[in-house]
Order: structure tokens, then C-alpha cells, then sequence
């Protein structure tokens, strides 16, 4: 049992019991690492290779890591998470302008439907 930090008691949906035991090398407890913020300098460099291609072979990454002063794991990540806001933004983008000339339908739409609106109330009250 001393291989093991935690044993708990589970129960499913029929009331069936099963203990679930944690090994100690699966620490929970362990904080967090704190966020990285990345200099401006690193960031401008981290865009212009970004720009330039959005993927980093393992050499690359491990080439701009060193030059940053950053991690192998740091720019892997900091590329996905670049990648799903270029994915982010463009979805956007076409989602807004999938139809460019609806929104001008649309207000000529209204206005027709005003002016008509108001001259048939205009009429009739005359």
C-alpha cells in the first residue's frame, strides 16, 4: 500500500462500490505552472515566424526555442494557439461576409417596406 497516496471509495448508479487507488507518482496536489508571458520582443519574433509559416518542424522549434530563451513545449504551444485564433478570426470573417450585400437588401427591404407601410396608413386616413 505504500505505493499508493489516496484510495477512493467510488459507487455507480446500481450501488455498486469499487475503490479507486492513486498512485503516488500521479501527483494531484502539485501546483500549477504559472502562466508565461511572453516579452514584446518574443512575440514579435514568435509573429514574424508565424507569418512566414504556421508550422515549425522539430529543428525549427527547437532552434527559436533556444534564440527566445523559451522552451521546445512553450513555442509548440504558443503556434497552436495561434493557428485556432487565425482559424477563429477567419471563420468570423466569413461568417460576416459570406453575403456582403445583405445587409443593404435587408435596409432596402425595411425602407420599402416603410414607406409603403406609411403611405397606405397616410391614404386611408384621408
Amino acid at each position: 500500500m505504500s505505493d499508493f497516496i489516496r484510495i477512493i471509495r467510488i459507487k455507480n448508479a446500481n450501488g455498486d462500490e469499487k475503490l479507486l487507488e492513486i498512485p503516488a507518482k500521479l501527483d494531484l496536489e502539485r501546483p500549477k505552472r504559472p502562466r508565461t508571458v511572453f516579452t514584446d520582443q518574443q512575440l514579435q519574433v514568435l509573429e514574424k515566424t508565424f507569418n512566414e509559416s504556421g508550422y515549425l518542424n522539430g529543428s525549427s522549434r527547437l532552434e527559436l526555442a533556444n534564440k527566445l530563451g523559451l522552451s521546445d513545449n512553450q513555442i509548440k504551444v504558443w503556434f497552436q494557439n495561434r493557428r485556432t485564433k487565425e482559424k477563429r478570426k477567419d471563420a468570423t470573417t466569413t461568417t460576416n461576409d459570406s453575403n456582403p450585400n445583405m445587409h443593404h437588401l435587408f435596409n432596402a427591404y425595411l425602407m420599402n417596406y416603410w414607406n409603403n407601410s406609411t403611405n397606405g396608413i397616410n391614404q386611408h386616413n384621408q
